[in-house]
């Protein structure tokens, strides 16, 4: 149950990520089961302005039904494999006796629209796009089979591990550990704040707002959500009364109060015209070595090498039995 010394793990996968190509055995179960969306965007005069510039700069307007079946099943057949990829490293723990000893953190950096409020992919505040998984396993340091309802950020989870290996915490981080509030989840003292932020400058990679560039903040702290736009208006939901997300309570009278102290909290330290100059600045720092490059012509060396097994598409690699059943 000891490793020969401490290790840390870092294990990426790309699914479920766009393509949407998955195994067809997978694809074809899920073809069969999948639901349609369940949050239909409520388009014409009440889509926010962001939101309409968007789906058309991505050309999903006119998506059809077949096509948002077939998308959808080919990223939950993803996600499948994905469950079975991961349950193979548990198996290597159990097997190399590791498990017992062995903080194991899922996370992922964002989620996915598949159709839900008409869009795809991410790049918005809806939770679909900024909400994502957080799953922890520790035997006999976490109870297991808890669930943990508090708002939390990415940053908690550096946190996390740093308090794990009783090392100290990183000066300038914000983040909190999560050990204490999931030993007591109800006595534990926690804030429920988490902050998300999307930028481009306006000579950015493209995107649907060139001209103007995309500055835009978003503030969780309890129930409610605001996002913010620069030069747009904000959105504000109260997630507890409208878990999808479907009232936009920015122009109700009866929520400007909260509409403010939420703007102003996402604000305070936040300030998207030094943002846009910062990048700005960036970018042509950027531009020498662009220029460099294009002189110099130097090799390309930054190459992954794929082993042909590393392919899961291949049904010969996995079956259905290796996949995690936290069992």
């Amino acid at each position: 149950g000891q490793a020969a010394e401490p290790f840390s793990l870092s294990v990426g996968f790309m699914l479920p990520h766009q393509p949407f190509v998955a195994r067809l055995q997978d694809y074809r179960y899920y073809y069969e089961n999948i639901t349609p969306p369940q949050t239909p965007e409520p388009f014409g005069e009440h889509l926010h302005p962001h939101i309409k510039r968007w789906r058309q700069a991505c050309e999903i307007e006119e998506v059809s039904e077949e096509e948002i079946r077939r998308a959808r099943a080919a990223y939950w057949a993803l996600v499948h494999r994905m469950d079975v990829l991961i349950g193979q490293i548990v198996a290597a723990l159990r097997e190399n006796d590791l498990e017992e000893n062995t903080l194991i953190l899922y996370t992922t950096d964002h989620g996915e629209h598949v159709g839900e409020h008409g869009l795809w992919w991410k790049q918005t505040f809806y939770e679909d796009s900024v909400k994502v998984p957080a799953i922890l396993a520790w035997p006999g340091r976490l109870p297991a089979g808890t669930r943990c309802d508090r708002v939390i950020s990415s940053l908690d989870l550096n946190a996390t591990m740093l308090n794990a290996l009783g090392c100290p915490a990183l000066p300038h981080s914000r983040g909190r550990s999560l050990l204490p509030l999931l030993a007591d989840p109800p006595s534990a003292a926690w804030d429920d704040v988490a902050f998300s932020e999307f930028c481009q400058d306006a000579a950015g990679a493209g995107g649907p707002f060139s001209e103007l560039g995309i500055f835009q903040r978003m503030i969780r702290r309890g129930p409610w959500k605001l996002n913010y736009y620069h030069g747009q208006p904000c959105q504000l939901f109260n997630l507890q009364d409208d878990p999808r997300e479907c009232c936009d309570l920015a122009a109700d009278p009866a929520y400007q109060e909260t509409l403010a102290a939420l703007k102003a909290e996402v604000l305070d330290g936040w300030d998207p015209d030094w943002i846009a100059a910062r990048m700005a600045a960036l970018r042509a720092d950027r531009s020498i070595l662009a220029a460099w490059g294009r002189t110099v012509q130097p090799l390309d060396q930054c190459r992954w090498k794929l082993d042909p097994a590393m392919d899961y598409l291949d049904p010969g690699q996995l079956d259905d039995s290796q996949r995690n059943t936290n069992k």
